[in-house]
């Protein structure tokens, strides 16, 4: 029987036709077969420098979201992570936290029960977020990951409590955003950011490296996001 034919009880097998003569992408044959058959075609697509990663500038609400993240470094404002218990939520509100903390914000990390709290920024998170000790006092500014593009409610409510919202998501919505100080999400309308595909740790990860690179460029102390690159591939 034939290696490409079924037989009971096995999954049926494809083989992928390799491209002649194989493209030389490195110099171990081996590899060069497995980059084949996975379609790679351009040493270029192997390289592992951030440098070839798309533009963050065309993230719609990124300069609005950097102005007040900036802001809020330097009046030392606490800033509050609203996060989620998923992979990607805990990946996302990890690498806010420790990147924001190497750029010296003073901030901490709300990750509610969805269950008690319901999905999102919703005006009972606003309010265990204000009913929460945290040692740097009460927040001044929320940050979302993962979630918050549906967030209408729970925006309307922490303006009224006197909090800013930034969120960053990567969810679909057939609404318009809220109206929060800024919105980064690749998938809100009107946002030409060429991949639509990221997960909100990647979101996450293009507003901390954009902000990373403004602090260096004034003088101030940046992140090294390369150091955390293990949770963006884990989340995503």
């Amino acid at each position: 029987m034939a290696a490409d034919q079924p037989s009971a009880g096995r999954p049926h097998i494809q083989r992928r036709p390799l491209p002649e003569p194989l493209p030389r992408l490195c110099a171990d044959p081996l590899l060069n077969r497995l980059y084949a058959a996975r379609g790679v075609q351009q040493a270029g697509a192997l390289e592992l420098r951030l440098s070839r990663l798309l533009p963050a500038q065309d993230l719609k609400g990124l300069d609005a979201a950097l102005d007040r993240l900036a802001q809020a470094l330097d009046r030392q404002e606490h800033i509050l992570i609203v996060g989620d218990f998923d992979a990607d939520g805990a990946t996302s509100t990890t690498l806010m936290v420790l990147a924001l903390r190497d750029l010296g914000a003073q901030v901490s990390y709300l990750v509610p029960d969805r269950f008690k709290y319901g999905y999102g920024l919703t005006p009972a998170i606003v309010d265990l977020a204000l009913s929460t000790a945290y040692a740097a006092g009460p927040p001044r500014l929320l940050v979302t990951v993962d979630n918050g593009i549906s967030g209408h409610e729970g925006v309307a409510h922490a303006h009224a409590c006197g909090l800013e919202v930034i969120i960053t998501d990567h969810h679909l919505s057939t609404h318009a955003p809220p109206p929060a100080c800024a919105v980064v999400n690749p998938n809100q309308p009107g946002c030409a950011f060429a991949s639509k595909a990221l997960a909100g740790v990647g979101v996450a990860f293009y507003v901390l490296a954009a902000l990373s690179t403004r602090r260096r460029q004034q003088g101030q102390p940046g992140s090294r996001l390369t150091d955390y690159l293990d949770l963006v591939a884990l989340g995503t």
